[in-house]
């Protein structure tokens, strides 16, 4: 079945999808002689508007960089087109005291979706640091799936072909991607219904216009607390201690596909390419000591955030798999941008 996906606006959401690093490794330590660097304030762009989760995290970790850098850290929204706007211009700065809030939709998904990018994750871009992974959540409509199970609307997917609907927070969002990877395992058909947003997907859920909705974990969570949706599944690898009575997708196991099964959101730090092998240790060292800090864990974590952090190897073969994988989802749904 053939998607065609209208190209959206404003930033697709980033909400859902990488399976969790193991803990950082230690980096080593930058002598006093080479940090000359940074001699100017630097810069942190976040590709989409004020007020988002990407937002939101980026504020957070900048305020606690600024310790590490000694230097203020100013956080420069610039939205459009899903992110990757702000990406091809940053590509093409090459600018060693800007750093890019890079994330799943403009690093993991973007390019497998537009033809006609204006950069390469991989080549035009040096990683720095993941900060965080976040998982998303597959909710419920209380009357149209009153059962709540996950299992019984999966079997009635495969007996009711393109019955059961999903919500989305846009065409070619992670959390569209991650209804389409739960359908390709699962070996079901289910109706995308893309909304603008993860407002509007939520309200149509909450109100019956859909059966269920994947949404973002941090943003679905107050709304899971407060009764008014079903937490269906989450898809992190194991289950979240904030709801912990429901299931992850992978304890669905062969019957439905799901031995494994993870799908994640994930943000992290990118900067130029042009940037000195120093710069990216120095701040890498950076990121990871102000990520291990005891009081932006806690000021995350009552959002719903856990943060990780990872040396820059790391991060870009998290992305380099990332790439891959949405790649063979995208190309098995024949998913289409227009």
């Amino acid at each position: 079945m053939t998607h065609r996906i209208l190209l959206p606006r404003r930033g697709m959401l980033l909400a859902g999808l990488a399976a969790p690093l193991a803990a950082p490794l230690a980096a080593p330590s930058i002598g006093r002689a080479q940090t000359a660097w940074p001699q100017r304030d630097l810069r942190m762009i976040v590709p989409f508007p004020p007020g988002g989760s990407t937002d939101v995290l980026a504020r957070f970790v900048a305020q606690a960089l600024r310790e590490q850098v000694g230097r203020p850290v100013v956080v420069e929204n610039q939205a459009g087109a899903g992110g990757t706007t702000s990406a091809g211009r940053f590509a093409r700065e090459g600018d060693d005291h800007a750093f890019f809030v890079s994330q799943i939709a403009t690093h993991g998904i973007a390019p497998s979706l537009f033809r006609s990018l204006q950069y390469d994750p991989a080549a035009d871009f040096r990683a720095v640091s993941l900060m965080t992974t976040v998982p998303n959540v597959w909710l419920a409509n209380r009357d149209r799936v009153p059962h709540g199970d996950v299992r019984q609307v999966l079997r009635d997917a495969r007996a009711r072909p393109t019955e059961i609907t999903f919500a989305s927070a846009g065409n070619g969002t992670s959390t569209h991607l991650t209804g389409e990877l739960i359908s390709q395992q699962a070996g079901v058909q289910m109706t995308h219904v893309p909304y603008r947003g993860a407002g509007p997907g939520m309200t149509a859920v909450m109100g019956g216009e859909v059966d269920t909705f994947i949404d973002n974990f941090t943003t679905a969570l107050p709304q899971i607390q407060a009764g008014t949706v079903i937490a269906l599944a989450v898809t992190s690898p194991q289950r979240r201690p904030e709801i912990p009575n429901v299931p992850a997708m992978a304890e669905l196991g062969a019957e439905f596909g799901m031995e494994g099964f993870a799908a994640e959101a994930w943000f992290g730090l990118h900067t130029h390419r042009s940037a000195s092998d120093a710069v990216v240790a120095r701040m890498g060292e950076a990121v990871r000591t102000t990520l291990a800090g005891q009081a932006l864990r806690a000021q995350l974590a009552e959002r719903g955030t856990e943060l990780r952090s990872s040396t820059p190897e790391e991060y870009d073969a998290l992305m380099r798999r990332e790439l891959a994988r949405w790649a063979e989802v995208v190309q098995r749904g024949n998913i289409i941008v227009q």
